[in-house]
C-alpha cells in the first residue's frame, strides 16, 4: 500500500491544508466583523462624499426636492415611482454627459 515516506508526506500536507483552514477561517471571520460594522460603512460613504462632492450635492439637493414635494402634496405610491425613474433618467443623462467631457 503505502510506504512510510508517502504517509508521511500525506500527514505534512493534511496539517498544511488544516492550518491554511483555520488562517481562512479567523480573516472571514474579521471580515465579516468589518462589513458588519456601521464605522467601516459610515466610513465608505464619506470617503464617496470626499472623492465625488458634486455628485453628494446633487443628489443631496435632487433628494430633498423630491421630499418636499412629497410632503407638500401627498400623491399615491406609482406616482413618487415615477418621479423617482424619471430623476433617475436625468441623473444617469448627467453622468453619461459629466463622463464623455472628463474622456478625452
Amino acid at each position: 500500500m503505502f510506504q512510510r515516506k508517502e504517509l508521511e508526506q500525506l500527514r505534512l500536507q493534511k496539517e498544511q491544508l488544516i492550518s491554511q483552514s483555520d488562517a481562512n477561517r479567523k480573516r472571514l471571520r474579521s471580515d465579516w466583523q468589518r462589513v458588519r460594522s456601521s464605522e467601516i460603512w459610515l466610513g465608505e460613504i464619506l470617503a464617496l462624499t470626499r472623492r465625488h462632492p458634486l455628485w453628494t450635492v446633487a443628489l443631496a439637493t435632487a433628494a430633498g426636492t423630491l421630499a418636499a414635494k412629497t410632503l407638500r402634496r401627498p400623491r399615491t405610491f406609482m406616482r413618487r415611482v415615477g418621479q423617482v425613474g424619471k430623476l433617475a433618467s436625468v441623473a444617469v443623462s448627467a453622468w453619461k454627459l459629466f463622463r464623455r467631457k472628463r474622456q478625452p
